[in-house]
């Protein structure tokens, strides 16, 4: 092999190497997401120092304080809260795009298509690029903007399943349970709302529901 040969191959093997370099910046950009700034109220985060946090106030003070509650089991309630900064915080959707969402996960999401608009609706992951939202509406993966996991407020007694009628009221206002193939039931003020249809308790139990989110 030619000097002018082997130096022919080292720049064709940085080209690859560069392009790959190029693909992975551009895979990382479409990831990133801007935090949010409203209706931070119950949301989860990731923070490097305690872990994963829940968000306890709804906006940002003016130097972007929030105030966030995560697990310590040096307390009686086995709970700590305190201040931290905002730019501290990573937020699921600022890792995770609608792609890469095992199916089966709901998520609060922001959905849009030619046709329509939805803010603020329960979807869940039905099938590779496919969303299902109330109504049976359906969305594909970049239809979807991610809000939020819904995902238990505290995940460390909370149950992954409900059944009996005691378990369902023992849940409190906020709670989302639902099973597969089926449109998610939201816990109002004494009774459960799916698409406007109302039921209670009583009428749930005997049906097996995963708990999407535990409370607000």
């Amino acid at each position: 092999m030619t000097s002018q040969q082997q130096r022919l191959e080292e720049l064709q093997q940085q080209a690859k190497e560069l392009a790959e370099q190029i693909e992975q910046l551009k895979a990382e950009g479409a990831r990133e997401v801007k935090q949010p700034r409203d209706n931070l109220l119950g949301r989860w985060a990731r923070h490097e120092e305690y872990g994963h946090v829940l968000i306890a106030c709804q906006h940002a003070d003016e130097r972007g304080g929030l105030f966030v509650a995560y697990p310590d089991d040096g307390f009686p309630d086995g709970a700590d809260g305190r201040y931290a900064n905002q730019r501290e915080l990573t937020f699921p959707e600022q890792t995770t795009r609608p792609q890469d969402v095992p199916v089966g996960e709901a998520w609060l999401v922001d959905a849009q298509d030619r046709v329509r608009t939805e803010k603020d609706v329960v979807a869940l992951k039905t099938k590779d690029d496919l969303w299902t939202s109330s109504g049976f509406l359906e969305w594909t993966d970049d239809e979807v903007e991610l809000i939020t996991p819904l995902i238990p407020a505290r995940p460390h007694d909370t149950p992954e399943t409900v059944t009996t009628e005691e378990e369902y009221g023992a849940l409190p206002e906020g709670s989302i349970v639902a099973k597969p193939g089926e449109d998610p039931w939201t816990h109002k003020p004494y009774v459960w709302e799916q698409r406007g249809a109302i039921t209670d308790d009583m009428m749930l139990s005997g049906t097996t529901r995963h708990v999407l989110r535990w409370g607000r």
